[in-house]
């Protein structure tokens, strides 16, 4: 089942089956797959109710010459950028156990890019880990505050950061059906937020590291379906996991005061009739003499289920805090994210709430033997605010059409949903028709 799954996140295979058989009366394994497109046309278009255009153009290749690398190049306009954006991947290079990869944005704004190399946790059995990456900014970043959807204040920084990042872990226990690992993390970062006005002055430099500690615990467990979030075959995982860590940041080491970061990730899942229910909790914070410095944390609830074969209900909830985030960390809501059919920027705080009800009916799954055609009904609502603002709400309901490719080898979709805005800060019309791209949940 894991080989399977593994083979499924390559994004080479539609289908993958592994099994074994008797063959001259030897034992054998046999391994099944059907090809998917690997060369993908990548075209995402957005429209805003005020006219913003977003969305990306461009080509990803998953199986590179046949060597099954990856490589992505694509221009992309965002709401305050444009660009163009590069991404590789080289799985086991030179044929050792190493991954390298890396992308990079180009754009109107400035530049930003990360990079990694390593030996990954590729599967349960694995015993042992170690990857080094780092990341590299020079942009601008935007602070977003909303009093109403006609008052919005921006406040614009630019963004300077180089941080170098290690992980190393074993596991004292590694089955197909369950592991336990363990592993230390060391990072040194020097990050600067200053004002777009202020950038003529001296910053002194904000040079600093920490060290930390981590495990894990995780029981495998996955359903397999068909037509939840798109036309093809998904692994859903609802493996039970707990992650705890503690980060260590001596004032030594360039912070104010000596700080400890601790960070939990739980999640749990389980099948429910045919379909699935799966919650994740994540937190993590830094705290120092004077308390919490600076803390986030989200919890989410998905609920799936298939009343027939190409019928899928999907209700997923979201809510979230956050503390002291880094300037254009905040939530950001509406657009690209439920609710949708509202402008972009139009939900944004320390403290959001949100769901969506989607039913989907993926009524034609090879038109051409080209692509799928979906219906869907929903109903979205939420908010995101500030700690000092009242909160701030807002909805949309209606119908959409979704289409992906039928050869592909993810749920990826497009959009065109027709949406009833509902709220006491919409402006405009009601009524608007959204493009975009189709969320997957969990």
């Amino acid at each position: 089942a894991e080989t399977e799954r593994n083979l499924r996140s390559l994004r080479l295979f539609a289908e993958a089956s592994v099994d074994t058989a008797t063959v001259d009366g030897r034992l054998v394994t046999t391994v099944r797959t059907r090809d998917s497109w690997s060369t993908q046309p990548l075209i995402e278009l957005s429209f805003a109710t005020d006219g913003t255009i977003t969305g990306r153009l461009g080509l990803t290749e998953s199986n590179v010459f046949g060597t099954g690398n990856y490589a992505h190049i694509a221009y992309r306009k965002d709401v305050d950028r444009d660009g163009l954006e590069l991404a590789g991947e080289l799985r086991r290079l030179a044929g050792t156990q190493l991954n390298v990869g890396g992308n990079y944005y180009n754009l109107s704004d400035g530049n930003w890019g990360s990079w990694f190399v390593g030996d990954p946790w590729r599967s349960f059995n694995d015993i042992r880990s170690i990857v080094y990456s780092g990341d590299a900014a020079d942009r601008q970043a935007i602070q977003y505050r909303n009093e109403s959807s006609s008052v919005r204040d921006t406040t614009r920084y630019w963004h300077t950061n180089y941080s170098h990042r290690g992980v190393a872990g074993f596991a004292t226990n590694a089955t197909p059906r369950y592991y336990t690992r363990f592993g230390v993390v060391a990072e040194i970062r020097n990050q600067k937020y200053v004002l777009v006005q202020d950038t003529a002055q001296m910053v002194p430099d904000t040079v600093r590291a920490f060290f930390g500690v981590f495990g894990e615990y995780r029981r495998s467990e996955f359903r397999v379906l068909r037509f939840m979030n798109g036309f093809a075959e998904e692994d859903i995982d609802l493996s039970a996991t707990v992650t705890l860590g503690l980060n260590i940041a001596p004032d030594a080491f360039g912070f104010d005061g000596f700080g400890l970061g601790p960070s939990m990730a739980m999640q749990a899942g389980g099948s429910l009739g045919e379909g699935f229910v799966h919650g994740r909790l994540r937190a993590n914070g830094l705290f120092n003499a004077a308390g919490l410095d600076s803390g986030r944390v989200n919890l989410a609830v998905t609920v799936g289920q298939k009343l027939a074969r190409k019928h899928a209900t999907v209700l997923h909830a979201r809510a979230g805090l956050l503390d002291n985030p880094a300037p254009g960390g905040e939530f950001d809501l509406g657009f690209e994210f439920p609710p949708r059919s509202w402008q972009p920027h139009s939900f944004v705080g320390t403290r959001s709430l949100w769901g969506t009800l989607e039913h989907r009916w993926w009524a034609l799954n090879n038109v051409l033997n080209l692509f799928g055609l979906g219906f869907v009904g929903f109903v979205d609502y939420g908010g995101a605010w500030y700690e000092d603002q009242a909160p701030r709400w807002g909805g949309a309901a209606g119908i959409g059409i979704r289409t992906g490719s039928s050869r592909g080898s993810a749920s990826d979709t497009g959009r065109i949903d027709l949406g009833y805005r509902f709220g006491r800060d919409v402006t405009g019309s009601r009524w608007v028709i959204s493009f975009g791209s189709g969320w997957a949940f969990p």
